[in-house]
């Protein structure tokens, strides 16, 4: 199935505290945060086009030959619209640059399951006991059985994010990830795509140790 990928590192890392974009952190020696989903995207003979969405202030970092550039914007669909209105495949994976630990056993999954669903997202199952509080008190004890980690990449028909996108965007929503365009936007059902646990988020400094 072939895919273009398009990874946001539009953000500015402010919780990680590093004085510039997190995913220019270099992991190893040359190899940036970003450069790890790079690589993995590229080495992907199905994924025929990766764009990066970045700001204005990242927009000219030193990138691979052949990969694309998008503006990002003001807010997540902004940046995301951005990118997938450059997409040339029928299907995207949209992923966060801040996920370096991405593996190619959940990318297949991902295409796997687009054959059959427009839109399909990794996600881990919770394993902790949540409660609601209000005022430093429990309210409640939320059931585990049916909350989930919501992960990148989320994979859909081209057609249908952008649509969903432009649609929160009319609309003045605010998303947090692109799933929840599309549960706003349209009846689709999006399919769960159980993902691994490494595949964490950079958000503060302690997780680059």
């Amino acid at each position: 199935m072939k895919y273009s990928a398009i990874i946001v590192a539009a953000g500015s890392g402010t919780r990680m505290h590093l004085g510039y974009n997190k995913v220019l952190y270099e992991m190893e020696k040359g190899v940036r945060v970003l450069d790890k989903s790079l690589q993995l995207f590229l080495g992907d003979p199905d994924c025929t086009q990766v764009i990066v969405v970045l700001s204005e202030a990242d927009y000219d970092i030193p990138l691979p030959e052949g990969v694309e550039r998008a503006h990002g914007g003001a807010t997540r669909a902004h940046s995301v619209l951005s990118g997938v209105n450059m997409a040339k495949e029928s299907y995207v994976m949209i992923h966060d640059g801040a996920r370096p630990f991405l593996r190619m056993e959940e990318v297949k999954k991902l295409k796997e399951t687009l054959k059959e669903y427009p839109a399909c997202f990794l996600a881990t199952v919770e394993k902790d006991t949540i409660k609601e509080v209000k005022d430093g008190f429990v309210v409640r004890t939320i059931p585990r059985e049916a909350l989930y980690h919501a992960q990148t990449p989320q994979a859909f028909e081209t057609e249908l994010i952008r649509k969903a996108l432009k649609k929160v965007m009319e609309d003045g929503i605010s998303v947090t990830d692109d799933v929840q365009a599309v549960e706003y936007a349209t009846d689709v059902k999006v399919k769960v795509v159980i993902g691994d646990e490494s595949n964490k988020k950079l958000t503060v400094i302690s997780d680059l140790k």
